[in-house]
């Protein structure tokens, strides 16, 4: 599909031109690592310049786990590019207090009204600003893969109201933390610190905020459609979407601008250590080979900082291919899913993930090895994947 301003144009097959650069055997290799300028910063994001007119906006976390300092729920990435007549903004982050925020810093590098808002997949932390981008942008089309629209609007309906009803563990775990604060003592008994108990009040305030925001959650799921690929014309500039499917989530959507060499893979990739908990790992390596056949000079993960080399990705991609082999040879001496989870060792891949020294790697790692075995598993039996 093919769609662009001020026409809206009809659906045909299309080639997006990356898949063109397959077939001619252009294997592009990003440029050498480089700081992406920050053109426009908050207390809580900054956003990056990575081509001409095209932007990344990286959040702080929306919540973290007290005592680790690991994330427990983070904003998605959001990213913007500008063109002749407007704006396309990919992934509208995790709470609506952010999504304004980031309108906010788009506003600061531009006036041009926002016309496009793409959600990469269905999960939370890049759709649940939707509402605000639509409230703030009347003429505002919503694109998403076919699939996602039920998905998305599906979620965006289920978070608020269990979360309204105390559960989803939100309200539990404030009230835990809330008594640690009132007794000044930390889970094992130990006095807390004046520090500690200034972090812990900002971890309540936090979460309070968080559960409050859920209420303002809109149902604002994709109204524009499209199944693999779709084209979007900003006046003269192409951006190009392409559905990879199965991969972190059951369809995954590419954000490609060719004229700058910048590619958003949404949750495909996310640093430093990878989603893995309702991923789909098996076919998720085709996709990894795929996003890196891209003529890409930048590369934005769905969480993470902004890449511009693919070593990281080849982590992942060796990850769930090890993980494949391994599960494939326990299979073969008939071990069952449960002792493969326990048996299948991944402490090599621990400590290639730890290399990367992001904060608190051993934690961030933690739970990954039998989340993915379990998964894979499932996979390479053809149960569900």
């Amino acid at each position: 599909m093919t769609h662009g301003c001020p026409a809206h144009r009809r659906r045909r097959p299309i080639v997006l031109a990356f898949a063109v650069a397959f077939a001619a055997g252009a294997l592009a290799r990003p440029a050498a690592a480089q700081q992406w300028p920050i053109v426009a910063r908050d207390s809580a994001a900054r956003m990056h310049r990575i081509g001409a007119g095209v932007y990344a906006i990286i959040h702080d976390d929306a919540t973290t786990d007290w005592e680790t300092g690991v994330f427990e729920w983070p904003h998605g990435n959001t990213g913007v590019i500008v063109g002749d007549d407007g704006v396309l903004v990919i992934d509208a982050t995790y709470l609506p207090s952010r999504a304004r925020a980031d309108i906010a810093l788009i506003r600061s590098v531009t006036q041009k009204p926002v016309r496009y808002l793409v959600n990469t997949h269905w999960h939370g932390d890049h759709t649940h600003g939707n509402g605000v981008y639509r409230d703030e942008f009347p003429n505002l089309v919503i694109l998403g893969q076919e699939a996602n629209r039920d998905w998305i609007a599906t979620n965006l309906a289920r978070y608020p109201a269990v979360v309204a009803k105390g559960g989803g563990g939100k309200a539990t775990t404030l009230k835990r933390l809330s008594e640690l604060l009132s007794a000044g003592r930390d889970s094992t008994g130990k006095a807390l610190t004046d520090a500690q108990k200034v972090a812990l009040a900002r971890n309540i305030a936090q979460r309070r905020n968080e559960i409050d925001e859920f209420t303002t959650i809109q149902l604002a799921p994709p109204t524009l459609l499209f199944d693999q690929n779709m084209v979007v014309y900003l006046g003269t500039r192409r951006v190009e979407l392409h559905n990879w499917g199965r991969a972190n989530s059951p369809a995954d959507v590419s954000v490609y601008a060719p004229d700058e060499k910048v590619l958003f893979v949404g949750d495909i990739v996310v640093y430093p250590v990878p989603f893995v908990g309702a991923s789909h790992p098996l076919p998720w390596i085709d996709v990894l080979n795929g996003i890196e056949r891209v003529p890409t000079v930048a590369l934005v993960p769905g969480h993470g900082p902004v890449l511009s080399d693919f070593t990281y990705p080849r982590l992942v991609r060796d990850l769930l291919e090890v993980t494949r082999d391994r599960v494939r040879a326990a299979m073969a001496q008939g071990t069952l899913s449960a002792d493969a989870v326990k048996t299948i060792d991944l402490a090599d891949f621990r400590e290639r993930f730890l290399r990367i020294k992001e904060f608190n790697m051993a934690a961030q790692w933690s739970g990954t090895p039998e989340v993915l075995v379990a998964r894979m598993y499932d996979c390479v039996q053809g149960y569900r994947c």
